[in-house]
């Protein structure tokens, strides 16, 4: 009898062993699942190194903006009900974007034209002559799609220019020509303000001048806000 039970013991023995070892296997990863963790890993390694270098370039392209000021122009700008608005601009950077921008300014062309689009964190954006018969409130009430029936988002003064690329950064305060297409000649009458660095922009649209005074001025434009003059010194 004896014998029998030493053998029993040691049956049961290996029984549990055997079943601690193979709960030990259960708990370590199965190798897809550290597959996947390694490439999870990876990824929120890629997206800290992306927002970095996002940031790294910010900072950087707030350092370098050095326009060349050589004939450089001085804009005031007053926006109706906000105040004023100072525009450096430099045609050394962009000399037919920089003569349009003037031209079109010494002519009267902006007066009573209103900004139709504001996006916050983002740019303010004018410059077309299809929202001066629109009032403000009226501007403010359409829908896309009513905006777009009218035209309005597309209009100009008729006569494009062709796009310059330079060095200077879509920085806070930096002001570009609005395109149909990065890159493209599609220049024309219709202008935009950097609110923040928005490097995301930079040599797809012609920066060709910075505001110098009035970014508080720059911060309070809403959709509707109209250019009552511009003065060119």
């Amino acid at each position: 009898m004896r014998p029998v039970l030493v053998i029993l013991g040691i049956a049961i023995a290996a029984i549990v062993i055997s079943i601690a070892t193979q709960r030990s296997k259960d708990l370590s990863p199965a190798p897809q699942e550290e597959a996947a963790a390694a490439k999870e890993a990876e990824q929120q390694a890629a997206w800290k190194k992306a927002d970095a270098e996002q940031r790294a370039g910010e900072r950087q392209a707030t350092r370098e903006f050095k326009p060349p000021t050589e004939g450089a122009k001085q804009i005031t700008v007053n926006v109706a009900g906000k105040g004023a608005i100072v525009v450096e601009v430099y045609p050394k950077a962009a000399p037919q974007t920089v003569a349009q921008f003037v031209r079109l300014a010494q002519t009267g062309f902006y007066k009573d034209i209103k900004f139709h689009r504001v996006e916050p964190a983002f740019v303010v954006q004018a410059g077309d002559p299809d929202t001066k018969p629109v009032s403000g409130p009226r501007l403010v009430a359409m829908s896309m799609e009513e905006r777009a029936a009218l035209g309005i988002g597309s209009g100009g003064s008729g006569k494009n220019i062709p796009f310059e690329p330079n060095e200077l950064a879509h920085v806070r305060g930096s002001i570009a020509m609005a395109l149909n297409a990065p890159r493209s000649a599609t220049g024309d009458s219709q202008f935009f303000i950097n609110l923040k660095d928005n490097v995301g922009l930079n040599n797809d649209y012609c920066v060709f001048g910075k505001v110098t005074q009035g970014m508080d001025v720059v911060d309070k434009i809403a959709v509707g806000d109209a250019i009552e003059s511009m003065a060119v010194k």
